[in-house]
């Protein structure tokens, strides 16, 4: 049911997906993220995001794949080398609890989750319609 409804639903908006028939631990590619945030900014850790998302959720990879997170790292100048030394001493690790710990209490319970400044997140798959309307 819940892969159907996402599947009607990015095709209302045009997102391509292949939902994943497993889940995996983002773990690894949520501290790269942070790897790159250090190293390259923002926007780089942002795009590293839409990269691992468009793997996860498009292509089926399994993104807890060291050889996959640091394949997409390298477009930011890491070396498979770099991402493997960061996650096996987990320098990130305290960056990615904090962000998970100030997710949660901004109301953030799944995802894709959306918030604006002073408000609380919402979270879920929904219409277009429905993010409008929470922002009235």
């Amino acid at each position: 049911m819940i892969c159907a409804r996402l599947m009607g639903l990015a095709e209302r908006v045009g997102l391509p997906i292949d939902p994943p028939r497993r889940n995996a631990n983002s773990r690894l590619a949520l501290e790269t993220m942070e790897l790159v945030r250090s190293r390259a900014g923002d926007d780089a850790a942002a795009n590293l995001h839409h990269a691992v998302s468009r793997a996860f959720f498009v292509d089926g990879a399994n993104i807890a794949d060291l050889d996959l997170i640091a394949a997409l790292a390298a477009a930011f100048k890491l070396t498979k080398h770099d991402v493997e030394m960061a996650w096996q001493s987990h320098e990130f690790a305290e960056a990615v609890d904090s962000a998970i710990a100030a997710s949660r209490a901004a109301g953030v319970q799944g995802v894709p989750a959306y918030g604006w400044p002073g408000r609380r997140a919402i979270s879920g798959m929904m219409e277009p319609e429905q993010i409008i309307r929470s922002l009235s």
